[in-house]
């Protein structure tokens, strides 16, 4: 039963084509940023600096990066909406209940489904992220295979807790449109949040992880930050978890 909504969701995500017009936007940012890296090097002091610090073996944690900051995590946000709030909103999560589908299961498959698309759309901002680096400094992009591997891995921990918070707050919300404001001023606030208050919000925040993981604005990635960061996204987990039973088990589909 769960293999037949599965496949439900998808055919309704193929359909809207929200996949490819991602793909083609990050190939896009990927090619600009590796662009952008490709030569320079500049004073210490100026944007040209930074960006020939990402150049060949850091190029993919670049556009890792860039993945996680904003983009990643509000195009999840956007498919947690179209298959949870505009299906609830449109009455269509009443259909399969019709024909014996328990809403647990139901929500599972959408659930497995935006798991699916997050790891995608990582997977192929890393690839294209390499192979772009490829062309551009040949071997030289696997210099710092190691660290990005590692943060790759790591990364997998808070992308799957901010599925699950999609997932939970996609469950409150009535519709597309307020769901979309609610993911764009929860990541903006935690942007901010994150970068002057990181501090603060190691044991209590699994979002920051997403920075520290990526060794955004040059975080250091030490033991504590790893073992922290492993531990408040798998408490945050089950607290998810929790939350998302308890919700689907008092909602009115």
């Amino acid at each position: 039963m769960i293999t037949r909504l599965l496949h439900i969701q998808f055919t309704r995500l193929k359909r809207q084509k929200i996949l490819y017009l991602f793909f083609a936007v990050m190939a896009a940012i990927i090619v600009s940023n590796a662009l952008g890296c490709a030569g320079n090097s500049g004073d210490k002091n100026t944007a040209e600096f930074a960006a020939g610090y990402y150049a060949g073996g850091k190029f993919p944690t670049m556009c890792m990066q860039s993945y996680i900051d904003i983009i990643g995590p509000l195009f999840l946000g956007f498919i947690s909406a179209v298959l949870i709030c505009g299906e609830r909103a449109s009455g269509m999560f009443r259909q399969p209940l019709l024909n014996g589908v328990s809403k647990k299961q139901l929500l599972i498959s959408k659930t497995v489904s935006i798991f699916t698309v997050a790891l995608i759309c990582f997977l192929f901002v890393v690839i294209v992220s390499i192979v772009t680096g490829y062309f551009l400094w040949g071997g030289h992009i696997f210099d710092h295979a190691q660290e990005y591997l590692l943060q790759m891995l790591l990364l997998t921990f808070p992308q799957t807790t901010m599925v699950l918070f999609l997932v939970l707050l996609s469950l409150y919300m009535p519709n597309i449109s307020n769901m979309m404001c609610a993911s764009l001023i929860i990541l903006l606030v935690n942007n901010l949040l994150s970068q002057f208050f990181g501090n603060y919000l190691l044991f209590i925040n699994f979002m920051y992880y997403l920075y520290a993981f990526s060794g955004y604005n040059g975080m250091e990635l030490t033991g504590k930050i790893i073992v922290s960061g492993i531990a408040v996204n798998i408490i945050t987990g089950f607290i998810l978890v929790y939350g998302i039973s308890k919700r689907t088990n008092n909602m009115i589909m």
